[in-house]
């Protein structure tokens, strides 16, 4: 098999530890290694083989992804208490890895490693505050698509929205909720059940083109909060995440059988994993993203590789990271070695080899969210099969051997084992950085800066926090009790109590004055509250501290808006766009803002655009249709909102001028319908009593004219001076 490397070829790094003890991380770790003999042996049954060019026969490929998915919450690793059959069978017909480390406790940046195979200190995604996937780095699903597969991808959580840019290749990214759902001020929380996700993922499967397709499916229910549904609420009583564990099991199950019942389950290949744990009260941390301890980085992995499959073991011991399973997805099925070089992890093939060799693998895992939400340093760490060093101020050593579940820090009993991995890991940040890219306004482009000096913010000073590998700066242990109240605000104001999240929200403000995301959730809650003048102040202020901070962009723009600062809207829009051009929910707020000014030509514009690119947006064909109304183009209008609402959304305005459009049709009964919804779904809207007054006043019907504008008079006293002039 020429050309091929074998294992035994990787030159080894021995890091020699204290008392004789010693540490194997190949160099090829630390580069792109060439494709091993036992992985073309496996590429072979896909008639692909080492030296030879035949046609190749693509198997189909499966990513499952749950989100929030501990690995010792599984049969298949060693728990009895939760049932998940569906994921232990597939252990069973594949091949499970004992130590898989996700990159980021987040589920944007995880999943953004995993589909791109790249650490998230190159790709630019590294927690929730990022604008998106930087659009140089290529996705799993581009490479697929490049060689004839068709793309698909059912997510079930709005943090994982095309607008950060992980929906590249796919031929359809199925992000969408309820078409009213996208009208509530917490979207972040939009999730759908795994049950409907599998339902659409399963149609998708029965309709696709011929030929080899991708798919990825995304389970969010174990993600907190946890609410699993019967019969798993009862059998989990007390357990609620388990409860939810076993449901998306039951989910992903269905899934599954479908697969097998299409004879598509043995000739595909099929992937299992998380993007992330959950702590579950360990360490303090009662979620995730704040650690990167194994409670919230060692996830489940399951490769069900396609028959005959020639994996001669069917456990892994070695550590392996979540970016390695793009590069092994691309290998397994047969692509060109070619497009395994944007890939910074490793392919996994070579390790279910009988003998993989002696060379060790490490896990890397970062979090940068304490340095965004408390203002301490990152955490950064590498695992190894008995060791995780953690780099902070403080820095940690655990021997996961002895102490699995991270209670014992022994850096100061095997100083040379911390050192070598301290090496180790600074090696791994500096090979895997873009220097190009600041954090946090450190990086703002001169545009963005003349925007945000148009509103007259900004000195520009940027992020005054802490540089997120700096060793004096506070350690995020001794701000765990600060995160868990922040936190604490955040689950108020989810439920809705926004006083009572500000009030615990006041005193951190105070104490660390430089945090920027904490007047940023001040402001939501001010602005759910209907007191935007004060929600503009903190918005303001979280811009002064992180210029580069679209969501604070969108929240000054919704303030103004809702206090007809009309040109301060349109400035705080525009400059959201410019930080992330993705922010369709941002453009079609803009447009709004035009319909007030009268640019309705501008309107028009942008949510024709959002519409080009969401043309499923129930919401975008609605506001588009008013816009048509508005220029007199009845028709045009009439179909657009007629649309959106077929398409189930529902809003006041929309139908007062889907009346308009069918009173200029001449089709007074059926704007009188229209007016009617209208009042129905906001009884404080005026304008269409007010348009149902003259309507019947025309008609000669005085009785039910005088009905509503007295009613429309009791609403606003003004429209009730302009209404009376006229019905006189």
């Amino acid at each position: 098999m020429s050309g091929c490397s074998g294992p035994g070829e990787a030159s080894v790094m021995w890091i020699v530890g204290h008392g004789g003890e010693s540490l194997a991380l190949s160099r090829s770790t630390f580069r792109e290694r060439r494709p091993s003999c036992v992985a073309a042996a496996m590429l072979a049954i896909l008639q692909v083989s080492c030296g030879s060019k035949p046609e190749p026969v693509r198997p189909n490929v499966v990513l499952i992804t749950i989100d929030t998915l501990r690995a010792d919450r599984l049969g298949c690793y060693g728990n009895p208490s939760v049932e998940t059959p569906a994921i232990d069978q597939l252990a069973r017909d594949g091949v499970l890895f004992q130590r898989a480390i996700a990159q980021v406790p987040l589920t944007a940046p995880s999943h953004a490693a995993i589909l791109t195979g790249t650490y998230p200190t190159w790709n630019g995604m590294r927690d929730w505050t990022d604008p998106g996937l930087r659009p140089d780095i290529p996705t799993l699903a581009e490479i697929f698509k490049r060689h004839g597969y068709s793309t698909a991808a059912f997510v079930s959580a709005f943090v994982l929205d095309s607008m950060w840019g992980l929906h590249r290749g796919f031929d359809v990214y199925d992000d969408w909720f309820e078409a009213q759902d996208y009208k509530l001020a917490k979207r972040q929380s939009l999730e759908r059940s795994a049950e409907k996700t599998v339902d659409r993922s399963i149609a998708w499967i029965a309709s696709r083109p011929p030929g080899p397709f991708f798919l990825w499916v995304h389970l969010f229910d174990p993600h907190s909060p946890y609410s699993p549904p019967e019969p798993f609420r009862s059998r989990y009583q007390g357990r609620p995440y388990d409860g939810e564990v076993a449901y998306s099991d039951q989910q992903m199950g269905r899934l599954v059988q479908y697969l097998r019942d299409r004879n598509l389950y043995a000739s595909s290949l099929i992937l299992l994993t998380s993007d992330h744990g959950e702590a579950l009260g360990e360490h303090q941390e009662q979620e995730h993203g704040y650690y990167i301890y194994d409670s919230s980085m060692h996830v489940p992995l399951v490769v069900k590789f396609p028959a005959p499959s020639l994996a001669a073991r069917r456990s892994v011991p070695q550590v392996v990271n979540t970016i390695d399973i793009a590069p092994t997805l691309v290998q397994s099925s047969g692509l060109p070695a070619s497009e395994m070089r944007p890939f910074q992890g490793l392919s996994l093939l070579a390790l279910v080899s009988k003998d993989p060799g002696s060379a060790g693998r490490f896990g890397y895992s970062e979090s940068i969210y304490p340095r965004s939400l408390v203002g301490t340093s990152g955490l950064f760490g590498l695992r190894t099969e008995r060791y995780h060093y953690i780099q902070a101020p403080r820095a940690e050593l655990y021997d996961l051997e002895q102490d699995p579940g991270e209670k014992r820090n022994i850096l100061r009993e095997k100083p040379a084992i911390a050192q070598s991995l301290q090496q180790a890991l600074q090696d791994v940040i500096s090979r895997h950085r873009q220097t190009d890219r600041g954090r946090a306004g450190e990086s703002i482009d001169p545009e963005t800066k003349e925007k945000l000096r148009s509103l007259g913010y900004v000195s520009i000073a940027g992020s005054k926090l802490p540089a997120e590998d700096d060793p004096n700066a506070p350690d995020p242990k001794d701000r765990i009790a600060t995160y868990n109240q922040i936190l604490k605000a955040m689950e108020l104001s989810d439920r809705g109590a926004w006083k009572e999240a500000n009030a615990l929200l006041a005193p951190v403000a105070i104490r660390y004055p430089h945090l920027f995301l904490i007047p940023f959730l001040q402001g939501e809650n001010l602005r759910a509250l209907k007191n935007e003048r004060k929600a503009i102040a903190q918005y303001r202020r979280a811009l002064e501290l992180n210029p580069a901070f679209d969501q604070a962009a969108v929240g000054l723009g919704h303030a103004a808006y809702a206090v007809e600062d009309n040109m301060e809207a349109v400035k705080a829009f525009d400059l959201a766009l410019q930080l992330n051009r993705r922010n369709f929910l941002a453009r079609l707020a803009l447009a709004r803002v035009y319909w007030r000014l009268g640019r309705l030509e501008e309107a028009a514009t942008e949510q024709l655009q959002v519409l080009e690119e969401h043309p499923h947006f129930a919401q975008a064909h609605a506001e588009y249709g008013v816009t048509l109304v508005r220029l007199k183009r009845y028709q045009e209008g009439l179909q657009a909102i007629t649309k959106g609402i077929a398409m189930g959304y529902r809003d006041a305005t929309v139908y007062n001028f889907l009346a308009n459009a069918h009173l200029a049709g001449g089709n007074a009964q059926e704007a009188i319908r229209a007016y009617d919804q209208a009042i129905s779904l906001d009884p404080n809207y005026p304008t269409p009593l007010v348009n149902l007054a003259l309507l019947y006043q025309e008609r000669g019907d005085h009785v039910r004219a005088r009905e509503y504008y007295q009613r429309a008079c009791r609403i606003s006293a003004e429209l009730c001076r302009q209404l009376g002039v006229r019905l006189r």
